[in-house]
């Protein structure tokens, strides 16, 4: 009886520390960020979904409806149903046929609800933009603004910028980051 219940006390004091998320080396808080992580890493594969279907009638799933999204060239866009709008629009005279690849993911969490997605991501084929000028077949970079409402990740404001090649071989981070390897 002694030895059944010294196995049962040592059952249950080391239950919590080789339990399931601790046996894989993972808190509970950690299994939470890896959580949210992954769910926004959803979110932004349906934006980029969207992209390249040309079809943005499921934005109400990843965009909030007072979003702030400026664009490529510096447009600024106020609230989902412009946003949607405009992405509309332009797909129909310019990027109907362009898809977009998600290169690299970071995100960092500011709060248990809000975090910073920077993406990188190539337009996979040139195209006309509306003022005549040819673009595309390049990288960009957008940082998304993400928080969390009723369990669920929506974008609140969006930065997108070309990736200038060029500029990139003066990059003093990157420069310093080589001279240390």
């Amino acid at each position: 009886m002694k030895t059944f219940l010294y196995g049962a006390l040592l059952l249950l004091l080391f239950t919590p520390i080789y339990g399931q998320p601790k046996a894989f080396g993972l808190t509970d808080l950690d299994q939470k960020k890896k959580g949210d992580q992954q769910a926004i890493e959803r979110q932004m594969d349906a934006s980029f979904t969207s992209w390249n279907h040309h079809d943005f009638s499921d934005m109400n799933k990843y965009i909030a409806p007072a979003c702030d999204f400026v664009t490529i060239v510096g447009m600024h866009w106020k609230g989902r149903a412009d946003i949607q709008y405009a992405h509309q629009v332009f797909h129909k005279i310019s990027f109907g046929d362009i898809p977009l690849a998600k290169r690299a993911v970071s995100i960092r969490f500011v709060t248990p609800d809000v975090a910073i997605a920077h993406v990188l991501m190539h337009v996979m084929k040139a195209y006309t933009a509306p003022d005549g000028s040819k673009a595309g077949d390049n990288d960009a970079s957008a940082t998304f603004v993400f928080i969390k409402r009723s369990g669920v990740w929506l974008v609140e404001a969006v930065e997108n910028v070309v990736v200038n090649e060029g500029a990139q071989a003066g990059n003093p981070i990157t420069i310093r980051n080589q001279s240390k390897k």
